[in-house]
């Protein structure tokens, strides 16, 4: 392994360490998302946490340059091109996600949806899928820290992300059986506000299972 990283260019590490960077902007906001729907803030603070999140991605947004214009001016072997600029774009939708999940919350906030019922009860089961979001994207962050370092550990962290991404499908079939059952007992903004918002959670961690596959994809072909 030594030798392996005396062989890598500084550009690759730079890479992901840009990379771990930009995951770390998207659990930043996902830790906002669970304040959020816990609903135990005080009204004045929920458009300043949702401004949080808002600076988080136009941040991303700035990372996600400096990664395409390393790749384009070749910090990155032309064969694992392709594979890269995928797995920068998964890991800047997850960020994209979490942002439209805040300012879903806040849009629901600001005309009463969130106040409701039927809201605050779906809104305890999708915290439960935020909270394993949240330890998907800590345990991504963690294999783009060590992908260099670690490819043992960088396969075990893997399949952590797949075990979350399996228990996530099935909160999220669980999650909408209920959501469905409510019927005509909530307004049908009400049912696609809550709809999106557990939707965009499960596709946030396929995302960051799909950005772990990939990395593994990479990491293998820069060994051999």
């Amino acid at each position: 392994m030594k030798l392996f990283r005396k062989l890598l260019m500084s550009g690759e590490e730079e890479l992901f360490s840009k990379l771990a960077k930009h995951v770390d902007l998207s659990l930043k906001s996902m830790l906002i998302v669970e304040k959020l729907l816990k609903g135990d803030i005080k009204d004045h603070e929920i458009e300043s946490l949702i401004v949080e999140v808002i600076t988080y991605e136009k941040h991303g947004d700035k990372i996600a340059a400096e990664l395409t214009e390393m790749v384009t001016h070749g910090a990155v072997p032309v064969a694992l091109l392709g594979d890269i600029e995928f797995l920068i774009d998964r890991i800047d939708d997850i960020l994209d996600l979490t942002y439209f999940i805040a300012m879903e919350y806040g849009r629901a906030f600001r005309t009463g949806i969130s106040g409701t019922k039927h809201a605050r009860n779906i809104y305890k089961e999708i915290l439960k899928v935020s909270v394993i979001a949240a330890k998907a994207l800590e345990t991504l962050e963690e294999e783009l820290k060590i992908a260099l370092e670690d490819f043992n550990k960088l396969q075990e962290l893997n399949d952590v992300i797949d075990v979350y991404e399996d228990r996530v499908d099935e909160m999220k079939n669980a999650i909408l059986d209920k959501l469905y059952s409510l019927g005509p007992e909530i307004s049908a903004i009400t049912f696609n506000h809550l709809l999106e918002m557990i939707k965009s959670l499960d596709t946030i961690v396929d995302a960051c299972e799909d950005a772990s596959h990939l990395l593994i994809r990479v990491i293998s072909s820069m060994r051999y």
